[in-house]
């Protein structure tokens, strides 16, 4: 599902799988939490992403509340369209901290 690494930029780094779904939704929420106990910083990669669904968008958005909760920061590293574009979709985006994707015309 994703694979992380702490780094000396003082970042907890998460690489998003291709596809986030409910079959790895389980597996990104326990390296959330891991991320969350490291009280570093995170470093979300999400430029892969080619498809996401609500399950994970909801880990997502708890877990950024966590984050803010305990004053640790997360940033995007090039956040994929389809992500944003599902997270606008369902209101997300300002919660998930994504920038806000124009409609196609």
């Amino acid at each position: 599902m994703a694979n992380e690494t702490a780094t000396d930029s003082g970042f907890f780094h998460i690489e998003c799988a291709e596809v986030l779904d409910i079959s790895g939704v389980a597996e990104f929420h326990a390296r959330c939490l891991e991320a969350l106990e490291t009280q570093q910083n995170v470093m979300l990669n999400a430029s892969q992403v080619d498809r996401v669904d609500t399950a994970t968008l909801q880990v997502l958005g708890a877990f950024i509340q966590d984050v803010n909760t305990q004053q640790q920061t997360v940033q995007w590293e090039a956040p994929s369209e389809p992500l944003c574009q599902s997270a606008a979709l369902l209101g997300l985006s300002e919660i998930l901290c994504l920038p806000i994707m124009a409609e196609k015309q």
